[in-house]
């Protein structure tokens, strides 16, 4: 069984809600609304558990501190997931992006060539840069 979280903040979830009952002909608005990707309505988290039990013949139990744990991570996931909305990446996000795109374009296999080492040659000093002109750059 595959399920697809929609979340959404407490200021979109009318609207979310009233456009989803209208395109499936849903009569009722709850709080979480769970339908399966054909159309048909479940019903609320309650609804959702007899429904699992009646389909697989299991019944869904899970201890209390595991469901306030499971609702907490869900209520932090949302609360970054609106606070991005609003105000975007944070710095350190943006650098992250940054150096995994750079990172993924290989193009830090140049940055070694870019530095000068000491090399001493019969007690004279060098600056020598060095570089692989045959190495397989993407």
């Amino acid at each position: 069984m595959t399920v697809k979280s929609v979340i959404k903040d407490a200021s979109e979830w009318d609207e979310f809600v009233d456009s989803t009952c209208r395109t499936y002909g849903f009569e009722n608005s709850h709080c979480p609304i769970i339908y399966t990707l054909e159309g048909k309505l479940i019903g609320n988290g309650q609804a959702f558990q007899e429904h699992v039990k009646e389909k697989f013949d299991k019944a869904l139990s899970v201890p209390k501190e595991t469901q306030k744990a499971r609702s907490k991570l869900e209520s932090d996931q949302n609360d970054e997931k609106m606070r991005k909305k609003r105000e975007g990446d944070t710095m350190a996000e943006k650098i992250d992006n940054v150096l995994e795109k750079l990172k993924n374009k290989g193009v830090t296999n140049l940055i070694g060539d870019c530095f000068y080492t000491l090399k001493f040659e019969a007690g004279i000093p060098f600056h020598v840069r060095k570089t692989n002109l045959l190495r397989d750059v993407k």
